[in-house]
């Protein structure tokens, strides 16, 4: 049972999908206690209120967020040891977002953020069990710790070890095994996150969004992709439903995936979807112009579909692609693919804000 001077520990709270799950935090009125990387409990307020004027245009709407300088990486996460001792007394939530989202990072730096990382939260989470608080712990890993499967892609999976296409994949594959100590503990995969299924906001146009610009305004003079491979996106919204979803019911533990399943279109079916969007003529799916897409080469070559079972029961419900590409697009455009600033609703103007 939740106490009254619980708070919500939220790792990861400057970047897309941690800020949004701040977002929905926010909108419900829950106390959170926001861990951020600085040399200081005020740099870390400066950095949280910077992340809110960029995102929702005023400061004030992380006033009453609890933030603490904190590196994931150190030993109590670089806390005082009664800094730390009184934060594990009050995490009756601890949820995990911090993570190196970079391809092409060396294995020791990556290891360092995402499984490291991860081994100092779940310290946390069993600190507070000691200390009476709950201790739910939400991880938010990746689908892609599947790595180069084929096939049904199961949220029991995978049993062995796949092949990987980086780092990010593998030590995302380690931290999940790390997790898996702490009894209760849930996991959140996301395949590739793109913009709210309502509005296609977004704040980070990497990944599919750096091949989709090129196509769209003809950079690229193919689709460098093979036809039929898979691409499974899933917008930020429902991967902040399937967060918020656990932390609703701490009795779900293990593994949930936020994708699009079977509702994933095939690199030739959101290609065309895009060109039409935006009026121009299908071009041939070539697989050797990959190349010409660099470190996102290897996610125009996947085989897998994400098993979506689970996430169902948190409500979450897949969007036809036929729906978000045009809201994608949108978006993108309005924001001049990253470089001007679209803001979002203040999650305080409503309990339903996105």
């Amino acid at each position: 049972m939740a106490r009254a001077d619980d708070v919500t520990v939220l790792t990861g709270a400057t970047g897309f999908v941690g800020s949004l799950v701040l977002e929905r935090l926010l909108a419900r009125g829950a106390p959170v206690a926001a861990l951020v990387r600085a040399d200081d409990d005020a740099g870390a307020r400066r950095r949280l209120e910077q992340l809110a004027l960029r995102t929702w245009g005023d400061a004030d709407v992380v006033a009453d967020v609890e933030v603490l300088a904190a590196d994931v990486e150190r030993a109590r996460l670089g806390l005082a040891p009664e800094a730390y001792d009184a934060l594990a007394a009050r995490a009756g939530a601890v949820v995990h977002c911090a993570a190196s989202v970079r391809f092409d990072l060396a294995l020791d730096n990556a290891h360092a953020i995402n499984v490291d990382g991860t081994e100092r939260m779940v310290e946390l989470a069993e600190h507070a069990r000691t200390r009476g608080a709950a201790g739910r712990f939400v991880h938010v890993s990746t689908a892609y710790v599947h790595g180069r499967a084929r096939g049904l892609a199961r949220e029991a999976g995978p049993v062995e070890e796949p092949a990987f296409r980086n780092t990010y994949e593998r030590t995302k594959h380690r931290a999940e095994r790390v997790v898996e100590r702490l009894e209760g503990a849930a996991i959140v995969r996301p395949s590739i996150v793109v913009g709210d299924s309502r509005t296609g906001w977004t704040s980070s146009f990497n990944v599919v969004y750096v091949p989709l610009r090129a196509l769209v305004t003809g950079v690229l003079e193919v689709v460098p992709a093979p036809a039929d491979a898979i691409l499974d996106l899933v917008p930020v919204d429902h991967v902040v439903d399937a967060v918020c979803g656990l932390l609703d019911d701490p009795s779900i533990a293990g593994v949930v995936q936020a994708v699009s399943g079977r509702l994933a279109p095939t690199m030739e079916e959101f290609a065309r979807l895009a060109y039409a969007h935006a009026g121009r003529p299908m071009t041939p799916c070539v697989p050797a112009a990959a190349e010409q897409i660099g470190i996102y080469a290897p996610y125009v070559d996947v085989w897998a579909r994400f098993e979506f079972a689970r996430a169902a029961g948190l409500g979450v419900r897949p969007v036809p692609i036929e729906q978000l590409v045009p809201l994608l697009l949108d978006h993108a455009a309005a924001a001049a693919w990253g470089r001007r600033h679209v803001l979002r609703p203040s999650p305080l103007l409503s309990s339903t804000a996105v």
